[in-house]
């Protein structure tokens, strides 16, 4: 099974991707946002992880049903 990341729009969407771009370059080298094409609003948005920890079980579902389209690798 793939690993999914739960990340969050700027307009503040939930949902899930199997790949984040650049994230083994770290957050101090470019800062925790990502573009991502959200696919609740269909916009390229920037996107952050989000604290599963603050997430309930009905929102954690909902992002992971959801996901984004993924990258060419």
């Amino acid at each position: 099974m793939e690993q999914r990341t739960v990340v969050r729009c700027a307009e503040g969407h939930l949902f899930s991707t199997a790949t984040f771009p650049m994230q083994n370059l770290g957050a101090g080298r470019l800062g925790p946002g990502r573009l991502i094409r959200c696919p609740r609003c269909g916009r390229l948005r920037s996107s952050v992880p989000a604290d599963v920890g603050e997430l309930s079980g009905v929102q954690l579902a909902r992002a992971l049903e959801s996901a984004a389209a993924e990258f060419p690798v």
